[in-house]
């Protein structure tokens, strides 16, 4: 009788153990001593770079350096100050993009992606039948962007979230202004999650004939930042890539932010 509680414990045991993924053993790579913040509601309205930090197959170790641009040119400098000469101007310029050259190699990745156009609609590719979604919301990344007027650069708490083409044929990537995980919360009174945003403005893109995207290739993976929200209460919340979504997580987040939303869009 005890051997057989003894198998009932151990079973039990194994039941409760989670599931390994193909994210477990993947190391992101960055200075320790890296000092860190919580993003402000509405802070990063005029700051550059990409959530997007990795693009390829699976590698045991992968640096924190973002993609600067997918797609889209960076603003132009700064206009020139009143009662600046020329001269001056261009100095202050080029020790400005002298600066930015250095955040890039330092934060920010100088190889460019390659980007194709179709006029096919793609996007019902993209769920989970093709996409696998792990999100480690315990653990902490830095998340780079840069002021466009001062180039200073801010460093943000940010959980990683990789996603991985579980199918066997090459995806498309869209490369629009809102290709980036989405965080949806639960609301207990509809039942539903919707779109939470840590901002009050809205990220608007251009209609053309074309649509944009790079390759996602078998068993290759994409690994974004999505930042932290200031903390408040625990809710239940998932991250949705386009038709794919993770499985359930705890987020604290502030219950302003979520009040404060201009509009819901749910699931």
């Amino acid at each position: 009788m005890k051997s057989f509680s003894f198998v009932l414990i151990f079973l039990f045991l194994i039941g409760c153990k989670e599931e390994k993924t193909f994210a477990d053993d993947i190391v992101l790579d960055y200075p320790k001593d890296t000092k860190m913040k919580t993003q402000e509601f509405d802070e990063d309205g005029n700051e550059g770079g990409e959530n997007l930090l990795y693009i390829g197959k699976i590698k045991s170790n992968i640096e924190v350096k973002y993609y600067k641009n997918i797609i889209f040119e960076p603003p132009p400098p700064p206009p020139p100050k009143e009662f600046e000469s020329k001269n001056d101007y261009l100095i202050r310029i080029k020790e400005l993009n002298d600066s930015l050259s250095h955040i890039k190699n330092e934060y920010f990745r100088n190889e460019e992606i390659k980007i194709l156009e179709t006029k096919e609609n793609f996007i019902d590719s993209l769920s989970n039948k093709n996409l696998e979604i792990i999100v480690k919301e315990n653990d902490t990344i830095p998340l780079y962007k840069e002021n466009y007027d001062t180039r200073a650069l801010k460093k943000y708490f940010a959980v990683p979230i990789f996603i991985k083409n579980i199918s066997n044929k090459v995806l498309r990537i869209p490369t629009t202004i809102n290709s980036n995980p989405l965080l949806y919360i639960f609301d207990s009174k509809a039942q539903a999650f919707f779109f939470t945003k840590n901002y009050s403005y809205w990220i608007c893109g251009t209609v053309t004939d074309y649509n944009s995207y790079f390759e996602l290739k078998p068993n290759e993976i994409l690994v974004y930042a999505y930042p932290y929200f200031k903390s408040g209460i625990k809710q239940k919340a998932k991250i949705r890539f386009y038709n794919a979504s993770s499985k359930e997580f705890e987020i604290s987040i502030d219950e302003n932010i979520t009040k404060n939303q201009n509009s819901k869009f749910y699931e």
